[in-house]
């Protein structure tokens, strides 16, 4: 038994001795590590490239706008009253002094036959002076004070005629129609709409900064579910409106079919930028030095500075006038660890 233990204690000592000596040799095994600029110094930056080419560079603006006819007139009723009649329908044409709406003439309120029988009378008077003037039978201050009663019951008839019996202010189409015979209607409700909508127009605001891009005459298109219809800028204001701190730009659009229609949303746009032949760079290809752009061009090993200029701006990328030419191979990539001459490494 003492044998046995003996033999145990043998081999723990040899392992524990084989431990220490293998750990030794470890220890003296020297592990070499290399920093990330050693490596970028010796294999390159890592970088990606790009081959510059020719662009067809637009750039737009866009308003939303609701469409008017290209004259338009909303009548309002004078009276409270029920319509009596209504000579038209939606789709209508009518001149301009044509009756369209009707109320009633025996309102108590109004008292217009009164005021017709005044006026009817008065102008008898007044053509009878003027016979006995041109006579001389009567004198001028006679036929003065005739014509002066008879200028007022006129003019108190006419009144009163042109709230009854309403018309249409412009030549066009009823577009649109608020009520309908025997409604009963207060002073100020709206009546009908008449609109000329061979051209329909468009008004929409911009800023100042985008006032600078606006021109009488630029070609515009109207977008309207789908369809595009052209036009033409045909006003833009000289003024800023205070209330929406905005310019005032109208637009108008030929509408010989009537496709478009009073009140119809529509997405206004145009180009107030063009370029066919433009250099286009992603943003972040774009270094800054001492109040200077550049960008990094390359020969395929090396990083090469280049100034450049700078042209309009779109989303994320940038025009480039001036320092880049198609061909050119542009870093667009890693750009923040390069300097000019510094070795690259070109990632797929």
């Amino acid at each position: 038994m003492i044998n046995q233990l003996k033999k145990v204690a043998k081999l723990m000592f040899l392992f524990i001795i084989a431990g220490t000596l293998i750990q030794s040799c470890g220890n003296n095994k020297k592990v070499e590590t290399k920093s990330m600029e050693q490596i970028r110094k010796e294999e390159g930056t890592p970088v990606k490239v790009m081959t510059l080419q020719f662009e067809d560079l637009r750039l737009q603006l866009n308003y939303l706008s609701t469409l008017e006819g290209y004259r338009q007139s909303v009548v309002t009723s004078m009276v409270g009253d029920k319509v009596q009649k209504f000579t038209a329908k939606v789709g209508t044409a009518v001149k301009e002094g044509q009756i369209v709406v009707e109320f009633p003439t025996n309102n108590p309120a109004l008292q217009f036959e009164q005021a017709k029988l005044s006026y009817e009378n008065f102008k008898k008077m007044y053509d009878r002076m003027g016979a006995l003037l041109a006579g001389g039978e009567t004198s001028q201050q006679n036929f003065d004070n005739i014509e002066t009663q008879y200028l007022v019951a006129k003019r108190n008839y006419e009144s009163l005629k042109q709230m009854l019996f309403v018309e249409s202010p412009i030549s066009g189409l009823i577009v649109e129609k608020n009520v309908e015979e025997g409604q009963k209607v207060k002073n100020g409700d709206k009546l009908f709409t008449v609109a000329q909508i061979d051209r329909v127009k468009a008004i929409f605001w911009v800023s100042y900064d985008e006032l600078q891009y606006i021109k009488n005459g630029m070609e515009v298109n109207a977008e309207v579910n789908g369809k595009n219809f052209k036009g033409r800028i045909s006003e833009v204001a000289l003024a800023e409106d205070q209330m929406r701190r905005a310019f005032k730009i109208q637009a108008e659009i030929p509408n010989p079919k009537h496709e478009l229609k009073v009140g119809m949303s529509v997405n206004i746009s145009f180009d107030y930028y063009h370029n066919p032949q433009a250099i286009v760079i992603p943003t972040s290809a774009l270094a800054v030095s001492s109040g200077k752009n550049y960008v990094y061009l390359t020969d395929g090993t090396t990083a090469i500075m280049q100034e450049v200029k700078l042209g309009k701006t779109q989303g994320d990328k940038i025009e480039i006038i001036s320092g880049l030419k198609p061909n050119d191979r542009l870093i667009y990539q890693g750009i923040s660890l390069l300097s000019n001459g510094v070795k690259i490494k070109i990632l797929e």
